[in-house]
């Protein structure tokens, strides 16, 4: 089974390295919006501003040309620890298909299967295709051992949980401009907004910061199919939320159980 897996994804590289590059970096960074959200996340765009920040595109792009160079350690390392945990589902993807074929990393079809199941999260076609080709071919004891692992990954890495610490970072902020979680207090101040690089009135940050806590909370109601969640900032219960969070990230749903 495994060295069909291998031969199976390194015929599949080219396909997924070069034509389908441009493609897949449209869903890249959880920042880019859900793409299993359609409408909602179509609405309210990135997490963390209008356009993927341009340090993140240099680290992938870094990357990116760390495996054409065939420096598959290196680029392993940036797609592990650098833009898998900040949600790039591309990212995801490539880690798990390095342990598929021993690419930079021991060979570990079980471990890569988990990170294509948690790339796949968004329902785009290709991942979710290649994820299930995997799991087709496991035998029920790798299949326990990739339910857990995904487990592990999905507790860190799932959009909801980043959903979540943008949240609570944001609603952090409001409490420390207003004095208290949403409370009055109008300033002439001005603040260096590093979504924008520009600088905003206290007031209009304020604004800012209420109105993505808003379309964040919408994203994460539709995520955990809570369509009564309070999309109100200033009347969202943060320890409900978390609740509801640490639930969802304990639930397997995206493969059929063994018969």
């Amino acid at each position: 089974m495994h060295a069909y897996t291998q031969t199976h994804y390194r015929s599949n590289q080219l396909h997924f390295m070069g034509e389908s590059i441009n493609r897949l970096r449209l869903i890249a960074v959880v920042a880019l919006c859900l793409t299993a959200l359609d409408v909602v996340a179509q609405g309210v765009g990135p997490f963390s501003g209008n356009t993927v920040d341009s340090k993140t595109m240099m680290v992938q792009k870094k990357a990116d040309e760390l495996v054409d160079q065939g420096d598959y350690e290196r680029a392993h390392l940036i797609y592990r620890n650098d833009l898998a945990p900040i949600g790039d589902k591309y990212a995801q993807y490539m880690v798990g298909y390095m342990y598929l074929t021993g690419m930079g990393v021991d060979e570990d079809p079980v471990l890569g299967s988990a990170w294509y199941r948690l790339a796949a999260e968004r329902s785009f076609e290709g991942f979710v295709e290649e994820r299930d080709q995997i799991l087709a071919f496991f035998s029920d004891v790798d299949l326990l051992r990739s339910d857990t692992l995904y487990l592990q990954l999905r507790r860190k890495y799932t959009d909801a949980v980043l959903l979540l610490d943008l949240i609570r970072d944001d609603l952090d902020v409001l409490s420390d401009r207003t004095g208290s979680r949403l409370g009055g207090g109008g300033s002439p101040v001005l603040v260096f907004d590093l979504r924008s690089g520009s600088s905003v009135s206290a007031d209009q940050y304020i604004n800012q910061v209420r109105n993505q806590v808003e379309a964040h909370l919408k994203l994460i109601a539709i995520q955990l199919d809570t369509p009564n969640l309070n999309t109100d900032p200033g009347k969202v219960d943060l320890n409900e939320l978390e609740t509801s969070v640490e639930e969802f990230v304990e639930t397997i749903n995206d493969r059929e159980p063994r018969r």
